[in-house]
């Protein structure tokens, strides 16, 4: 199924709720899936509790439930995220020291859940999907004259040197950096943050390798690129060897969430 990312709150509210959260699952990744499959568990595991219960599930339960995965963080902003701007939930009670919440359709919910976890395929917004994103037509000739007043006269003297720049920029090194700062930085790498190294891993950084054996062969021209390809290699070993001793967490195991709840939902 594609999945359509950057819609308004409007537009989302004119499609379904299992479109509603395959989009929201787009947009916030593991921690979105996580509180909203705790969530859910947290509405199907009540089943044969006893005492009064306000709503489908509330914040304290998502809370236990996200530990239970192994995840510390706050679920508040994305409980009110799927409540304003995705109406996948809304609130049934609400006190000072109780926030209870109910599904508006938990099977879709659950649908979604089935199909994230299968692998649903996000894509960009298309013209007209985005509140005032439609794109302006592009001239046919809009590229000629953008370079109308540059001098691209004169001879090149080493067609292999202005390769090597091209490369370079191709690559964006500053870019590659910052991720695999970013990645660096943090105690423990999700299965997002996985998935996003294995890209650069192996799309980026044989390329990175090759080029910087070439910019190599002109220490004075590109001394600080070669600098910044290096230090690519260096972080991405960094994070490489991360992964290797185990450094990573803070996303839940995807045991099929059809098959994970089954006993409960033929309860309900």
């Amino acid at each position: 199924m594609t999945v359509i990312v950057g819609l308004s709150v409007a537009q989302r509210l004119s499609i379904g709720v299992k479109e509603r959260v395959l989009e929201f699952l787009a947009r916030y990744g593991e921690r979105g899936y996580a509180v909203l499959r705790a969530a859910v568990e947290a509405t199907l595991g009540s089943n044969g509790r006893h005492g009064v219960r306000l709503g489908d599930f509330n914040y304290r339960e998502v809370v236990a439930k996200l530990r239970s995965y192994g995840l510390e963080y706050n679920p508040s902003n994305l409980l009110s995220i799927l409540e304003r701007e995705y109406a996948v939930i809304e609130t049934s009670y609400k006190s000072s020291n109780q926030h209870w919440w109910r599904f508006l359709d938990l099977e879709a919910v659950i649908e979604a859940l089935d199909e994230y976890e299968r692998g649903a395929s996000p894509q960009p917004p298309q013209n007209g999907d985005v509140e005032g994103g439609v794109e302006e037509p592009v001239e046919a000739d809009a590229g000629m004259s953008s370079v109308a007043g540059l001098d691209i006269g004169g001879e090149i003297d080493d067609p292999q040197l202005e390769v090597v720049r091209a490369q370079i920029a191709a690559l964006d090194p500053q870019g590659l950096l910052r991720t695999l700062r970013m990645l660096a930085s943090k105690p423990r790498l999700t299965s997002q943050d996985r998935r996003l190294f294995a890209k650069i891993a192996f799309e980026d950084l044989e390329m990175v390798a090759s080029v910087l054996e070439k910019a190599r062969m002109y220490p004075d021209v590109f001394a600080e690129e070669i600098r910044m390809l290096e230090s690519v290699l260096r972080l991405a070993s960094l994070v490489a060897r991360k992964l290797m001793s185990g450094g990573s967490s803070g996303s839940v195991a995807r045991v099929g969430i059809r098959e994970r709840l089954a006993p409960r939902l033929t309860g309900r």
